[in-house]
């Protein structure tokens, strides 16, 4: 976060607040160090990773915390409860201080709100947990947080006039799970299974809501099926945990997919609550090429139509032509067409015709 400063002398203090959660895994019992970094840390004094408390409405416990300096001063620590929620990718997220508890963060009593813990020592803290009576059954989650001192950083100038520093909090907590005795209802509701393609990876996002009372910890696949008959099966990154009421998104990819995909995509999902399934459609090709080629292609189809279209005027044209009519006669020679005219004339009426070729020879021995 940089905030621009009106002169290039003034530094601005900034403190951004990180939180650095060293925290053990769900599953298990690991180190008795449940959640440390640097020479601070704070476990259950159980020797387990977390805390796991199951209680009725109504009813109460108390617990304990270690918490332990390996520094060579004394170190002065904020300590607080907190609600935890599940992230979107399923893992397990404290809530920050300024945020206002509803859950475990605020069933949760301290002696102090700041602990001073001798070097290189470790200190007990004792709280207790009380349910309300009309608490819902299912399963919360919280944790008690220890804050480090605030480490000043460096200042630094950027663009010739403007100065920041970065302060760093670091935030150490202890998980706690509690079940309120109930009915438990376990319930997954799924969203639309989505998929986006990149140059060179397919990605396909699946979102699961716990409608339930528990916790759930689910796992799932998707099949890519092809128009070609070739399939595919990818595994969805598995989430760590998602609370009642939390929203999570998995996530599955195929590196380096087919350039063209015509097919469907089916996602499996499997939790405590049973199995569910999902489908949707998958068609993606490098548009601007297919447009390209389509683009050719009509162009050349249209030429042809004209070329097609052109032969057949012509065609049309040539078997309407008719040939021209021959005369009797050209420059005193008879022509084969006339003398057979009038041959067929002779034939036809040869007493009128015989007279007339006699009189004319009569004519011509008189002369």
């Amino acid at each position: 976060m940089t905030t621009p400063l009106a002169r290039p002398h003034r530094t601005l203090r900034i403190a951004v607040t990180v939180g650095m959660l060293a925290l053990a895994s769900l599953a298990g019992v690991g180190s008795a160090e449940a959640s440390e970094a640097g020479t601070l840390g704070i476990r259950p004094s159980n020797g387990s990773d977390f805390f796991r408390l199951s209680l009725y409405p109504g009813a109460a416990t108390n617990a304990t915390v270690v918490v332990s300096n390996s520094s060579d001063t004394p170190v002065t620590l904020p300590i607080y409860p907190v609600d935890a929620r599940s992230d979107p990718e399923g893992a397990f997220v404290f809530a920050s201080q300024p945020d206002l508890p509803v859950g475990v963060g605020s069933w949760m009593q301290l002696d102090n709100d700041e602990i001073t813990v001798p070097a290189n020592s470790e200190m007990e803290v004792s709280f207790r947990l009380s349910v309300p009576v009309n608490t819902p059954p299912g399963d919360y989650a919280g944790g008690l947080i220890i804050q480090a001192p605030l480490v000043e950083g460096e200042t630094s100038i950027v663009e010739g006039d403007t100065a920041f520093r970065i302060d760093v909090v670091q935030r150490l907590g202890a998980r706690i799970y509690l079940n309120v005795a109930g009915t438990a209802l376990k319930s997954l509701e799924l969203g639309g299974l989505r998929w986006k393609q990149t140059s060179d990876t397919l990605t396909f996002t699946m979102p699961l809501r716990n409608t339930g009372n528990t916790i759930l910890h689910p796992t799932g696949t998707v099949v890519l099926s092809g128009w070609l008959g070739a399939s595919t099966q990818l595994n969805f990154d598995p989430p760590e945990s998602i609370f009642p009421g939390e929203t999570v998104e998995l996530q599955a990819q195929l590196p380096r997919p087919a350039p063209i995909q015509v097919g469907t995509a089916e996602a499996t999902i499997t939790s405590e609550a049973g199995t569910n399934s999902a489908q949707t459609s998958v068609t993606y090709a490098p548009w601007l090429l297919v447009g390209i080629g389509l683009f050719l292609l009509t162009l050349g189809l249209y030429g042809a139509h004209r070329v097609a279209r052109f032969v057949r005027r012509a065609r049309g044209a040539m078997a309407q032509v008719t040939p021209a009519p021959s005369f009797g006669r050209a420059r005193g020679r008879e022509s084969p067409c006339s003398r057979h005219s009038a041959a067929v004339r002779s034939h036809t009426r040869p007493g009128r015709g015989g007279g007339a070729r006699e009189r004319a020879r009569r004519a011509r021995d008189r002369a």
